[in-house]
């Protein structure tokens, strides 16, 4: 018959002698008190006898309790914070999402950073998780949680024995995220748009780059890209005389580097948009007053940090008393693609995504529109 459990038996205090499912035979050292915990796992067959695997276990049982006895930290469990630094080397993850992760650390796990990672309660993260919920939304609260999980992850991938104590924690209630508006009118637009070219005149590094993001907004109003495929974008990628832009890289960091140009977000990112007639002298006036092959970099040549013109873009908004973000130009793009009865498949096209799904997403309706459709199925359902 299969074995169905493990098998073990108590041979020594503080040690119990074990079979696996699998049939690994060792000796498991617990001994639990003046507030420590100590594990460690003796494989009998890195021994020539298991008489010789049992006098180790019991000598590295002794030794341990005379450690404790004297006041010394045996414990192998690590800290909570020696963990999370661990994570970054087990799990990479790009510079700007470190930041996030150590905002994470700082605002709801820093306080439990020096206790190891077998003191950590489900109380104490339902604590930390309720703590940070009055001031942040669901979103911020269930990236906290997020970073807990990769900790418990990390201790998995070293073979540290707990429990994951975050599969009993739940997401209380969160502070109401601020409804994001996805559309701007053609004269907030406008207006924005002068405050910005106004913004830091007299810097020539602070004009030079507000004339930048102004290009940007205009490339993007009308061809509907990202903000990371827009300030990646080389003097070669736009073809005039063709009458397209070749979108074939992103600016974004990586594990080694806060900002560089790489690969697009998706194969499907990989692709050359039309240029409108609209854009086509706006576009030509940028290649010739850019100073660099970097199409939207700054005064230097040098890349711009998206998260930077996000500041700048914020700041410009509040002056010109305007509600305005970056994205809400690709959507307002898609919006007026979908109320123009543009096939799906092609606004997928233009936009790089990988659904037409994805497209319809990013698509919003007026209540003008909402009322006309409502009408207009009733009409036909009941006349």
């Amino acid at each position: 018959m299969a074995k169905t459990a493990a098998r073990s038996k108590r041979s020594e205090k503080y040690i119990t002698e074990r079979i696996s499912k699998a049939g690994a035979h060792s000796f498991e050292i617990c001994i639990r008190m003046y507030d420590q915990t100590f594990r460690k796992s003796i494989k009998i067959d890195d021994f020539e006898s298991r008489k010789q695997a049992l006098q180790f276990a019991c000598q590295l049982r002794d030794e341990t309790l005379l450690k404790m006895r004297s006041g010394y930290s045996v414990s192998n469990f690590k800290k909570v914070s020696s963990l999370y630094e661990k994570t970054f080397d087990l799990f990479p993850v790009r510079q700007k999402t470190r930041k996030k992760h150590d905002y994470f650390y700082k605002y709801g796990i820093e306080r439990y950073g020096d206790k190891t990672i077998d003191k950590i309660t489900s109380a104490n993260i339902q604590e930390s998780i309720n703590t940070y919920a009055r001031t942040h939304t669901k979103r911020q609260v269930a990236g906290l949680l997020a970073v807990w999980r990769r900790i418990y992850k990390a201790c998995a991938m070293q073979n540290i024995n707990v429990i994951d104590r975050t599969v009993a924690v739940v997401i209380p209630e969160c502070r109401q995220g601020k409804h994001r508006k996805k559309e701007i009118s053609e004269e907030d637009l406008q207006t924005f748009c002068n405050t910005l070219l106004c913004y830091n005149s007299s810097s020539p590094s602070g004009s030079y780059r507000s004339k930048a993001v102004y290009y940007a907004i205009q490339i993007m109003y009308y061809c509907g890209l990202r903000p990371a495929e827009t300030f990646a974008l080389m003097k070669s990628d736009i073809h005039l005389d063709e009458g397209f832009i070749s979108i074939s890289k992103a600016a974004h960091s990586t594990v080694e580097s806060i900002l560089e140009i790489g690969a697009p977000k998706t194969q499907q990112s990989i692709r050359n948009v039309p240029i409108p007639d609209q854009l086509k002298p706006i576009l030509e006036e940028c290649v010739n007053w850019s100073l660099n092959n970097i199409l939207l970099s700054d005064r230097a040549g040098k890349l711009m940090d998206i998260d930077d013109i996000d500041t700048l873009v914020g700041n410009v908004a509040k002056k010109a008393k305007v509600t305005f973000t970056l994205y809400m130009l690709r959507h307002q793009f898609s919006t007026d693609l979908h109320n123009a009865g543009t096939n799906p498949a092609v606004i997928r096209d233009l936009m790089g995504h990988e659904s037409a799904t994805m497209s319809l997403d990013y698509a919003v309706s007026d209540e003008k529109d909402r009322i006309k459709a409502i009408n207009q199925r009733n009409a036909e359902k009941y006349e």
